[in-house]
């Protein structure tokens, strides 16, 4: 007895082997129809009908044996597609039962042409077909199935039988209707809410260029204004000193239509913007002599020309160098700051800017902290990388490498290094 069952067992196991490496078990369309519990179910309903209506076959019908099982197959085994392929499903059933109703002749003592599972099937088969299939066919399921239910049951019946079809045929357009209607708003009021937002965003642009507009460009405005006003209002200003005003009344003409050329960004449409170049590599002298005229002592080294790196590179590189001359400006016054622009190879172009300590008192000017993380974004927005760390002698040390040309591939994410015990710390930066 227990080999009995081992042997049944194995067989078991080899059948279901053979069945789910067996080529039409392969078939994309197959394994998309069992992968669904919905058509296990159906299939499950089909079998159980076909081993119903094959028996019971001889009782409604005159039929030779050897044809039993095909009828039979004909009236239970469309079902199966209720859910996956519900037009082709109904198609089988409707055609299949007229041509039973017209050839298979039924016996005397029963009053259908057909049997009652393909009665059954025929009924769930024009439902699903009803609500899936395309609205274009839902008039043609409706006619044909009456003609063939009105011709399958007796005279007293056909018209009892068209009205119920014709009943469901108009529920059921209504209802798709009913939800492709509530598609239809669900998509315009999501498209609606995304126009408001994309609106508040807008306006939300419009109110922080204002904003920065009143606080910081007016700002901006006044001084220059006295820089450049210092040497009338103020007695006895010595030639030195009037070169000064007027160095800070440059800078911060120069910081002025920076400015402007940002909030052009943020203005809502139609309104005018500042279209000045943007800074690059030529543009570093300026910036160096600038942070000379502070008070700082800048080195420049710069071996790559401006022609030699893109735009978006260049800008990078400058911004770079600007934030790491005013960190070392105000952590670091009375140092060196040694800036160096340099191919490292290939495409690769290194910027360092280094500051040797302070000599002086730091400058307890507050920051955002923000500083060097945004130094490491904008060389990842072009494929370089950045660290930012103090050196061993106290100083410290700003080192970016940035491709000529920008691309977006193996972005290098850099963390900030700190070196334990020194005295200067990135978290001021």
């Amino acid at each position: 007895m227990f080999g009995y069952r081992k042997t049944l067992r194995k067989a078991g196991a080899s059948s279901l082997e053979w069945a789910a490496t067996a080529p039409v078990a392969q078939d994309p369309a197959v394994r998309h129809y069992f992968s669904s519990r919905i058509n296990w179910f159906f299939l499950f309903v089909a079998l159980v009908m076909y081993s119903v209506s094959w028996p019971t076959l001889p009782i409604t019908h005159a039929v030779p044996a050897f044809v039993l099982p095909v009828v039979a197959a004909f009236a239970a085994l469309p079902i199966a597609l209720a859910w996956s392929a519900p037009l082709v499903g109904w198609g089988v059933s409707v055609v299949s039962a007229q041509l039973i109703g017209i050839v298979v002749p039924a016996r005397d003592s029963w009053e259908l042409t057909i049997q009652v599972t393909h009665l059954i099937e025929l009924l769930v088969l024009t439902f699903m077909a009803l609500l899936r299939c395309p609205l274009r066919w839902i008039p043609v399921v409706w006619a044909s199935t009456s003609i063939v239910m009105a011709f399958a049951v007796q005279p007293s019946a056909r018209i009892g039988w068209v009205f119920g079809i014709s009943v469901l045929a108009v529920v059921v357009a209504l209802l798709r209707g009913l939800m492709a209607s509530r598609r239809q708003l669900a998509v315009r009021t999501e498209q609606t809410q995304a126009a408001e937002a994309e609106a508040a965003v807008l306006q939300e642009r419009a109110r922080i260029a204002r904003d920065l507009h009143d606080v910081v460009a007016h700002r901006m405005s006044m001084v220059v204004v006295m820089s450049q006003t210092a040497r009338y209002r103020v007695p006895d200003v010595s030639p030195s000193a009037a070169a000064e005003f007027e160095a800070i009344a440059e800078a911060a003409r120069t910081s002025l239509d920076e400015v402007r050329q940002l909030l052009g960004v943020l203005r809502v449409e139609g309104a005018d913007a500042v279209g000045a170049p943007n800074p690059g590599l030529a543009e570093l002298d300026s910036l160096v002599s600038e942070t000379r005229r502070a008070g700082s002592d800048v080195t420049l080294r710069r071996e790559v020309q401006p022609e030699e790196v893109g735009e978006s590179a260049a800008l990078v590189m400058y911004r770079i160098v600007q934030e790491s001359l005013a960190n070392a400006t105000r952590h670091a016054p009375g140092g060196h700051v040694d800036v160096s622009v340099a191919w490292a190879g290939g495409d690769l172009v290194e910027v360092a800017v280094v500051n040797t300590p302070a000599t002086a008192e730091p400058l307890h000017l507050g920051g955002s902290g923000v500083g060097i993380p945004g130094m490491i974004d904008r060389a990842q927005a072009v494929g370089g990388s950045l660290t930012a760390a103090p050196t061993p002698t106290g100083g410290f040390a700003v080192r970016a490498l940035i491709p000529s040309a920008p691309r977006r591939d193996g972005v290098v994410v850099a963390e900030i290094a700190t070196v334990p015990g020194s005295v200067e710390s990135p978290s001021g930066r």
